[in-house]
């Protein structure tokens, strides 16, 4: 790498700074009838650091597909080209907390439980900003048809991944409520789920990664649906597999119902690890 290399990616540094500020001060718009953002992380809020943490290092995973993506012809177009795909991730992250609030864990005021200091709350908004960010690396690398493409390859990935998780809320885990737990402060579920978020987020990266490029929009949208499916049905084999021989003194039950944070934290990273070993062979 040469000098003038070194110079472009410390400018792109800079945007991706500038971007991150404004993410910053749009997050606390979105909070501020509620509470002061600035002031409730410096009062030791981890619920609120989880939120802002998890937004910054999502967006940073989304900035990511921008630099792997191809290059323009000039450097003018390339900056103009992040600029807009910058603003784009933005919108990405505070549309996800949307669907946190709405979907992933409905009957849950997520801005006045982070304001109470919810952890549990923020470990799931943690887990979405993230698995939005990954998401969003594949939807905007600027490899699928640019502006078009990335925002349907974006909303196909969210209303996947929100599916997948209230699959699992209202069908596998019907015998513990664990949204309610959520609201209550549960770390343990807030753990577990936010984990979920992040594996079930790879998987859903690999999908759109795999597809074609040069196909049109229905082939590439049906092709992202038999590849999800596909590395979700062996995320699920695996996963119940995880539950049963991870943690061997208890069950997936007991542990979120006791709220047992350090196994649910095992076995949430041992999913993470799993999905990233899966999202591999989808590519």
């Amino acid at each position: 790498m040469n000098i003038e290399q070194y110079g472009i990616y410390i400018l792109y540094a800079f945007v991706y700074m500038a971007f991150m500020l404004s993410l910053k001060y749009a997050l606390n718009f979105m909070s501020a009838k509620h509470y002061n953002a600035d002031e409730e992380l410096a009062g030791g809020n981890l619920a609120a650091g989880l939120r802002r943490t998890g937004a910054q290092l999502g967006l940073a995973i989304a900035f990511m597909g921008l630099l792997s993506g191809p290059s323009n012809t000039s450097i003018v177009q390339d900056f103009i080209t992040t600029g807009i795909y910058g603003a784009l991730a933005v919108c990405f992250m505070l549309s996800s907390l949307v669907f946190t609030d709405r979907l992933v864990i409905p009957g849950v005021n997520n801005t006045q439980a982070i304001k109470g200091n919810n952890i549990a709350v923020g470990i799931v908004e943690f887990g979405m900003l993230v698995g939005t960010g990954i998401i969003a690396h594949s939807s905007i690398v600027g490899e699928g048809g640019g502006m078009v493409s990335s925002l349907c390859y974006f909303l196909a990935g969210q209303i996947t991944l929100v599916a997948l998780v209230l699959f699992y809320e209202k069908i596998i885990s019907r015998n513990f409520n664990i949204i309610e737990s959520i609201g209550d402060g549960n770390i343990a579920s807030g753990i577990y789920i936010g984990g979920k978020l992040i594996a079930y987020a790879l998987i859903l990266k690999s999908a759109i990664a795999g597809n074609a490029t040069d196909a049109t929009l229905s082939y590439m949208m049906s092709e992202y649906l038999l590849l999800a499916v596909t590395g979700m049905i062996f995320l699920y084999v695996f996963e119940y597999f995880i539950d049963l021989l991870i943690i061997t003194s208890s069950t997936v039950k007991e542990i979120l119902t006791e709220d047992r944070m350090v196994p649910a934290l095992q076995l949430s990273v041992a999913k993470i690890g799993m999905a990233l070993i899966l999202s591999n062979a989808i590519l």
